[in-house]
């Protein structure tokens, strides 16, 4: 496992960055309609991947997150990833109250990462409550250009029929 340290996951979150693919084609897996999108920094020496996820039967079962590629065949760190209201959720070092049916970013920390809960720490939000919303956010948390959410091919509303 990589471990980031504070300071590099908010380099890594605030460099400029820009999406490779912007017409990444969407597949359904697990009744979840979902867009992968290849990410690099602006001068194109840190690789990442954007990915969406949207459940079709729940709509508040959403998220979308960047996750940072450290080198050529190294596991992917997840960074960040804005979470819908339908699950519950604990910051488990924190020992505090769960996050119960509430939006919530994931942020990944190096406090977490020592402890082998990469991405297991969250707030909750109010800056989003659909998933067209907290890429919005996304995007522009960590300043990503290139995804224009406007056009039919990255709708993300868009619905694929399920097959039972």
């Amino acid at each position: 496992m990589t471990l980031l340290s504070d300071a590099l996951i908010a380099q890594l979150l605030g460099m400029d960055k820009v999406v490779i693919n912007p017409g990444a084609k969407p597949t359904l897996f697990k009744k979840s309609l979902r867009y992968n999108y290849t990410v690099q920094s602006s001068e194109g020496t840190h690789a990442f991947e954007l990915y969406t996820r949207q459940n079709q039967i729940d709509p508040d079962a959403f998220s979308c997150g960047l996750t940072f590629y450290p080198g050529p065949g190294d596991k992917g760190v997840t960074l960040t990833r804005y979470n819908g209201g339908y699950h519950v959720h604990r910051n488990p070092l924190e020992g505090d109250d769960e996050i119960r049916n509430l939006c919530h970013i994931h942020l990944a920390t190096e406090r977490y990462m020592v402890q082998g809960k990469i991405d297991k720490f969250a707030e909750t939000t109010t800056r989003y409550k659909d998933l067209r919303g907290a890429l919005t956010c996304l995007l522009a948390d960590c300043n990503i250009a290139g995804l224009e959410l406007d056009s039919k091919i990255n709708d993300h509303s868009l619905q694929i029929p399920l097959f039972e």
